[in-house]
This record gives C-alpha cells, structure tokens and sequence, in this order.
C-alpha cells in the first residue's frame, strides 16, 4: 500500500474473511457504492466469513480522521491484507481539454461531489463513478514499515498512531491510483503534518531544540502545530486547474503554444521522477515565474512549490495561492527557532518525496536584461534543511525563458532613468493584464543542466553556497538563446544613429547565427531554421510594439531605433550580452593596441583583457582566469588561426586581426557601461577634500548629470543612463578604494579613471565609425568565422 501502481485484481489474492477494506468516502453515496462493490466482488457471506470494512473520509483534508473503528480492528492483530477503496468521479471530456468551466468555482470541484450532487451524478450517468482499489499490504508489513518510518510511535499495534498511520498508507496508496486515471500534474502532498510530527528526525530535532532552550518538549510541540499551518501549502486539483487557466489567460498575446526541445523535457521528466529538484528561473517580468508552472501542468509534470513572502497571505488570495502550491515564508525568523525548525523540516519532506519546489534565483526582476547576481536566501534554506536531514542528490535545475516582448521593460527603463514606478494595485494589475494581451511574439523555454549537490553544504559555509549559485548562474547563461528580437537589438544598437536596410540585416544576422552555431550557442527557431516568414512575422510585432521603426517607402527597407527607446533595446541586447562579452573584449583591447607604443604587444594585449575583466566585474560572471584566457585564446582561433604570429609581430598583424573580426560588435556590447561609469567616476572627481560619498545623493545627481552628458553628446545613448549601472559603477570605485573619504591622492586616482573610460568610450566610438564605413562591403568581409 502506497508503493507501486494500483492494482484492482489484488483483493483476490485472499479470502474476504482475510481482508480489511478501508473505504475512503466522503458521504454515504460513496459508501453505499464502495460496499455493494464489495459485496459483489467478495460475495454476500455473512457470519465471521463477511467482508470486514472500515469507512473513513481519508480524500477529505479538512478534517480530522475518526480512526476509532480502525484503531479497534487493528487490535485484533491477524495478518490479512488491507485493502483501500475509493470512488473516483469522472469529468466527460475533461481529461482531453481540461476546460475548466466558471460554474465549478460556484458548485464545487465535480471530481469531489457532495451527496446531493453524486445521486444527480449517478442518476444521469452511472459511468461516471469509477471504483479505485489501491495496492493491499498485509497488516504485517504496515506495521513493519510503521516502524521504521516513525520509530514506533505509541509501539502500541492497536494504537492511535499506527491506526493514523495505516489510514495515511491507504490514501497514499489510492492517490496513486487516482494518479493513473487523472495524470501526474495531480500529484500533491498529503499528511504532511502528521508525518512530520511522527517523522523520528523531526522528533530529534525537536528534543534538541527543547535541550538547548531549556524547555519541555511538549510545549515545542503545541508552538509546532500552528506553525505547520501557517507554512505548509495545501494545494488541490480544482486550483490547479484554476491556476493553469490563470496561466493561460496571462500569456494571451503570446503564440499559444510555448517552445521547447523534447529532449530538455524528457530528462527534466527523469529528474523530477528520480531526484530532489529545484527549478531555478531567471527573472525578467512578473509572469515568466508562470512558465515552469504552465510547462509542469501542460505535460503531466508534478505540480510545483513556489515560495512567497507571508504578507501576501491574506483572505481570498492567500488562500487561492496557498491551495496552488505557494509556500509562505516570513521575512524574518533568526530568533524564531522553532518556526525554523518547521519550515526546515517541512522543505527537506517535500524534497525527500519528490515534491519539486521552484523559485527565481535572482531574487527580484532583471532591470537590466542581463542576469543579476544570485539571491542566497532560499537557497540556503534548501540546502540547511538537506544538510539537516540528511537528504542528497539535489538538483537544481536551471530554467530560462526567453519572450520576442516583455511588456515589463517599458517599466523598467522609466524606473532607471529615475521616473517614479506606478505603485502596484488592482487598477495596475488590470492595466497589466490588458496589456498582456497585446500582440507579443512567441514564447521559448530553455533547462539547463542540472547542478546537483550530492552532500550539502554545512549551514554556515558560506562559499559553498556561493559557488553552486554561481554555477547555476553560469549554467543559465549558457542555455540562454540568441533571438529575433535580441539580436536585431544588438545590430541597431551598434550602428546608431544610423540605420541598417533590409539586405544588411539579414545578412549580418546569418554572420551571426553561424558565429553562434560554430560555438554550440542556442538560438530560436526562427534564428536557426532561417525561416523567412517566421523572421518577417516576428519585425512586424517588434515594429508594430514601437520598438523598432521600419521605412519602407523608398527603394531599400530601413530598420532603426528610436533614440528614446535605446534602453528598452538595450534591454534585450543586454539579455545575450554574454555571449558576445570574450569577443567584445578582444575587439577592444586590439583597438587599443593598433595605435599604442606597446612594444610587447602579446603581453599588452592579456594585460589590456585583463584590466577589461576587473573595470566590468559587477556586470558580468567571469569563469576563473584560467578557464577565461583558455576561453579568449579558443575565440582567437576561430578569428584567426594564426592570431599569435599576428599579434607578436606588432601593429600590422594587430590591423590584420582587426579586419579579420569585422563587423565590430565590442561598441555595442560595453559602450553603455563605459560611459555610465564616467558619469559616476566624473562626480567623483569634482569632489573636495574631505568630502563623503553619500551614496543616495550621488546616484541621484549622476541621472541629472547623465541627462546633460547625454544632451551634450558626452554619451551617446540614453542606454547608458540608469540607476543599476550608475549603482555598480559606484561599486567599482569602491572596489578600487576610490569610495572613501576624498584626499588629494584619491581625488587623482578618481581623475585618472574618468580619463581610462572616456578613452575606452571614445575608442569604442572609432569602432563604431570603422564597423559604419564597412556597412556596404558586409557581404566581402571575412569576419565572424
């Protein structure tokens, strides 16, 4: 009972008088069916040979069991099998469709039909109740399991916790039957209190935690039980089915249909079947943590945990996301130990029995497009909870997606240019909603590969947990695809101001598609197949959302952006910026070496990569220095076989290497940072003596001052104005010990930076000009080999 598939022909493997039926019922119409299948499948014998049977409402979670007539039937001991029964109440065709109707909110879930409603049911079609007889198990084993699962409980064979017990064993055992005519998205967590409250380490944990306290252990236990509530999610069929409608309705302007390789899914299958899992999602709208969930429903995955913060725990909503799968975590309980120790414990259970649980990892939404530094807290509470219990093998598994339009970065581009966000209420959220049914493109899903943590870390190794977020950091970006929409983002951007005709746009994305395909980079379908009607219908949303511009009206098709919705593109170039970041940096710092004295110029050009490396460390996740050089080294191959006899021979092989990586893109990628961080650098510089960096008003004066260095064309983009970027670049100064109090050294240090990123900015300008001159040559270029 409770392990392996159903098994309706199991309760003729013993005489009836060997037998005790637990009927899980809810009403006595289900009764009466459950015991007239009985008495037809056992025969109507009477005396000591009548079928023994035992009703409780098992399915009904709301409740607690009465288990004093199973308590009583137990205690006569014996070694006869136990056989569960349930109806299971069928919706014509809503297994095809899964069209959940409005009048189901009002009347109730029909798979769990009040009495009223089953006769109804029943008198028009009697198909519709079906009979679930779940895997028997002899009372020897149950209480052979009993024991090792819990220790012993009462020890007592007749007593409350093994009745408990036994009875949770039958529900189990019928919820996977019913998973085998409803499908796997239906698997949810049952009992989940009591087998904690019975679970020997919990137990441990608790005695321990009395020790160190000082108190006695029953008092932790009555502090546990309202906490278990609060925490423990309960989510039921007829809220998921309410949440995938949900889901449904948001990506209303989206193709229907998300993609996503079969492959991906088929081991993302096995993994969740097989192991502990975390689905880690990048976070770049408030819809796209819908898409593991959608993904999950769509293809009978089991349904998944997500977290929430327990202020959105309140009346009808708390409620609908506490019945769909939302765990509500307080923000704060470092002096709340015992509420520690529940929510550790309850973790480590829904990992231990293959509960997926799902969360953004980088804690808040990507303002910026590129990924943002890992958030450690929900992490670390997984791993304490596995360290805790004991429990290894945790997956975390990367998972990306990637839309033509997020509707979002509007939003996002007038927050970083210090307009005020629109706070967020019910005439936000439907505004937000109508807008999601603008026409928006298609939607792609991307998993990476798992990062497993055979042992977890200890609680307080704070650099473990720093390096497996790192990893699914790198793992995420890796999986991210190159699409229509970035791409076109990445080109209109590096050749702004101007335009760029129909003919060179195809032209320069077949470059890179081919670029991208060589280095084992993903790319949309679109991107890949080629497909010319695909490409077409995706320009026509991003020209018809505004945010490209499109001139037909004389000989040549023109694609440009809008100099006021550079940061919305940038956005989406920022998205795939790391992908281009090694060649990025090769192109400038063999620009800066064309009109150099650098005498050496294989040692000026790893000196140059690696001072590259350290001014952009806040915006972007390095491999270790050896792994990056073996990395730059590859992608210099690739542009040129012969790189190292070019780069040692000094200025004319350096010009040779430089024809061979055109087209640019370098100015397209760094350009907005660059010249961000001069903003900053300059406010810096201007400070006296003495004087603090007051972090609040210097970033607040760096958007006032980006604005004029923009209108005086000091930067050549709005791009680069923004409080993320004028944020990390402080942190930069920081980092370099130019952050401190200001004394006449630090003052020239900050003077002599500003001067180091204007000339990386006026540089990748000469870039720029030199990529603009070659537009009309792109076919003869030799470039992104």
């Amino acid at each position: 009972m409770a392990e392996g598939a159903a098994r309706p022909s199991i309760a003729a493997q013993a005489a009836p008088a060997d037998r005790l039926y637990i009927i899980d019922a809810r009403n006595g119409v289900e009764r009466r069916i459950l015991l007239d299948w009985i008495h037809a499948t056992a025969g109507d014998l009477g005396g000591d040979d009548a079928p023994q049977w035992v009703s409780l409402a098992i399915a009904d979670d709301d409740h607690a069991l009465d288990l004093d007539a199973l308590k009583a039937r137990l205690a006569r001991g014996g070694t006869g099998q136990v056989v569960p029964l349930r109806v299971a109440w069928r919706i014509p065709g809503f297994e095809r469709d899964r069209a959940l109707k409005f009048r189901h909110l009002i009347f109730g879930d029909p798979r769990q039909p009040g009495a009223l409603r089953a006769r109804f049911i029943l008198w028009r079609d009697r198909r519709r109740a079906q009979i679930l007889v779940g895997e028997a198990a002899t009372q020897t084993a149950l209480h052979a399991r009993f024991l090792a699962q819990t220790g012993g409980g009462d020890g007592d064979a007749g007593g409350a916790e093994f009745a408990g017990f036994v009875a949770r064993q039958a529900g189990l055992a019928l919820d996977v039957a019913e998973r085998g005519i409803r499908g796997t998205r239906y698997k949810v967590p049952r009992f989940v209190a009591d087998s904690l409250r019975t679970s020997p380490k919990f137990r441990a944990a608790l005695s321990d935690l009395a020790d160190t306290l000082g108190r006695p252990v029953a008092d932790l236990y009555r502090d546990a039980r309202p906490l278990m509530k609060e925490v423990i999610s309960t989510p039921g069929a007829l809220f998921l089915d309410l949440r995938a409608r949900l889901d449904r309705m948001m990506f209303g302007g989206y193709a229907p249909e998300m993609e996503v390789d079969a492959a991906e899914l088929a081991r993302l299958r096995s993994v969740l079947r097989e192991h502990p899992t975390c689905i880690l999602f990048t976070h770049k709208t408030y819809i796209d943590g819908a898409t593991p969930s959608r993904l999950a429903y769509e293809n009978d995955l089991p349904m998944l945990h997500s977290f929430g913060g327990a202020n959105l725990d309140f009346a009808v909503m708390g409620q609908f996301f506490r019945r769909s799968g939302m765990i509500f975590i307080r923000r704060s309980f470092q002096d709340q130990p015992v509420y520690k120790l529940v929510l550790r414990h309850y973790i480590a259970w829904l990992l231990g029995k293959r509960f997926p649980l799902s969360w953004a990892f980088e804690g808040t939404r990507s303002r910026l497009g590129k990924l943002m530094p890992p958030k450690y807290g929900l992490m670390k509470y997984v791993l304490d909870a596995a360290h805790a219990t004991g429990t290894g093998g945790v997956h975390f598994v990367p998972f990306v997606t990637s839309f033509d339009l997020i509707r979002d970065v509007e939003e996002y581009a007038a927050e970083q240019t210090g307009r005020t966000k629109k706070p967020e209420s019910l005439s936000w959220f439907l505004g937000y909603m109508r807008s999601l049914k603008q026409p928006s493109g298609r939607i792609r899903l991307d998993i990476g590969d798992p990062v497993i943590i055979e042992t977890a870390p200890a609680p307080d190794d704070r650099r473990a947990l720093e390096r497996i977020a790192f990893a699914v950091a790198v793992e995420a970006n890796r999986v991210t695809p190159l699409t229509v929409t970035s791409v076109m983002s990445l080109i209109l951007l590096g050749t702004a101001p101007r335009g760029v005709t129909a003919g060179e746009m195809m032209e320069m994305m077949g470059r890179i598609t081919e670029w991208a395909q060589a280095r084992g980079i993903r790319l949309s379908r679109e991107m890949e197949s080629r497909d010319g009607a695909a490409l077409t219908a995706t320009l026509d949303t991003l020209v018809t959302s505004g945010l490209l511009t499109r001139y037909a009206a004389a000989s040549e098709t023109v694609y440009s952006i809008e100099p006021a919705h550079h940061p919305m593109a940038s956005y989406y170039r920022n998205i795939i910026a790391h992908h281009f970041l090694d060649r990025a940096m090769i192109e400038l710092t063999l620009f800066g070496l064309r009109d150099a004295d650098s005498g050496d110029a294989t040692a000026a050009f790893w000196a140059g990569i690696e001072r590259l490396r350290d001014l952009f460390k806040f915006e972007f996740f390095y491999p270790p220095r050896d792994e990056h050089r073996a990395a730059i080294e590859a992608e210099l191959a690739r542009i040129d076989p012969t790189w190292e006899k070019r780069l040692a021979s000094g200025d004319r092989g350096v010009a040779q290497l430089i024809r061979r990586c055109q087209p640019l893109v370098g100015h397209a990628i760094l350009l907005p940072f660059a010249e961000a961080y001069s903003v900053v650098a300059d406010l810096l510089a201007r400070a006296a003596p003495g004087e603090a960096v007051d972090e609040k008003a210097l970033l607040d004066a760096a958007l006032v001052e980006g604005k004029q260095a923009y209108l005086l064309r000091r930067i050549s983009s709005e791009a680069a104005i923004g409080k993320l970027l004028f944020a990390n670049g402080l942190s930069l100064m920081r980092h370099m010990g130019l952050a401190e109090v200001a004394s006449a050294d630090i003052i020239a240090e900050r003077r002599a930076l500003l001067v180091e990123l204007r000339g990386l900015a006026n540089r990748m300008e000469a870039m720029r000009l030199a990529t603009l001159a070659l537009a009309d040559r792109l076919p003869e270029l030799e470039g992104w080999g």
